[in-house]
């Protein structure tokens, strides 16, 4: 990697995370800390960040671009009708494996993916109780007979096709919700789950904390990629529905600290081995 390409990678890592530390920029670049220091030095030289102990942070100058573009950094987050035309087939195939965790009575919270609509689509038509702020998710289950659906009001977003803001939060108090099914943009290198949009990521989280039981619904190729703000961390969450998780140092991490891994493409091999 040359100088200007691992300086481009560096300031990349301090817009989406606001600071860097050595040690991981180090194995991000696979350089040693002294080539990484030097680089810090003199991006410090041209304003572009703050050096700090261990690392560093943006610069007053940059952090205050970074806020003021924000919105338009947001825009570049692919609209729902794009996104539910990407990864079809994992999606579909992590939305069935989580049907096993679903039971009549259960009262579910849904966010607005695309996993958690292709869930829906999926749903039998039991006594379920369905909170969801995706107009998508309340089209879908309008038809179900047995299933009630709550739709968490707010300010409308037609690129997102869900609602979201402090109306939308209010009523995650008034319930008792045993299951929350979600997604996320991406599970980056620090451990942290992110969304591409700051009022969506803030949802999240009053959405977390509403649930007693977390179900995170991700495709592959999502896992250990940048994203914009930050959700909770993977300890937060009690169960990680995937179609594949290659990275065995990842999977090691993420057991380690409680997840329960539910790897579809596992089952799949298994029952592949079964049929021949």
């Amino acid at each position: 990697m040359l100088p200007i390409e691992r300086q481009q990678r560096i300031i990349d890592e301090l817009n989406i995370n606001g600071r860097v530390i050595v040690a991981e920029l180090v194995t991000l670049c696979q350089v040693s800390q002294e080539t990484i220091r030097r680089d810090l030095t003199q991006l410090e030289k041209r304003g572009l960040l703050q050096r700090s102990h261990g690392g560093a942070v943006l610069s007053r100058k940059q952090a205050a671009t970074a806020a003021g573009n924000t919105r338009a950094v947001n825009e570049y987050e692919l609209a729902f009708r794009q996104r539910m035309n990407e990864q079809v087939e994992a999606k579909m195939v992590i939305a069935k494996r989580a049907l096993d965790f679903i039971s009549p009575g259960d009262c579910l919270l849904l966010d607005s993916s695309t996993t958690c609509w292709y869930l829906a689509r999926q749903l039998p038509d039991i006594e379920l109780t369905v909170l969801t702020n995706s107009l998508r998710i309340v089209q879908t289950l309008a038809p179900r007979g047995s299933i009630r659906t709550i739709c968490l009001g707010g300010e409308y977003s037609d690129r997102y096709e869900a609602f979201h803001g402090i109306v939308a939060e209010q009523p995650l108090r008034e319930f008792q919700i045993n299951k929350i099914f979600f997604s996320c943009s991406s599970l980056g290198n620090d451990g942290y789950l992110r969304e591409g949009n700051e009022n969506n990521a803030h949802l999240k989280q009053q959405m977390l904390l509403a649930a007693e039981r977390k179900h995170l619904l991700m495709d592959g190729s999502k896992f250990l990629r940048p994203s914009f703000a930050r959700i909770c961390h993977y300890r937060d969450v009690d169960f990680l529905i995937t179609d594949q998780l290659t990275d065995k140092e990842l999977e090691q991490e993420l057991a380690w600290n409680g997840v329960n891994i539910i790897d579809c493409s596992q089952r799949n091999n298994a029952m592949q081995l079964i049929k021949n």
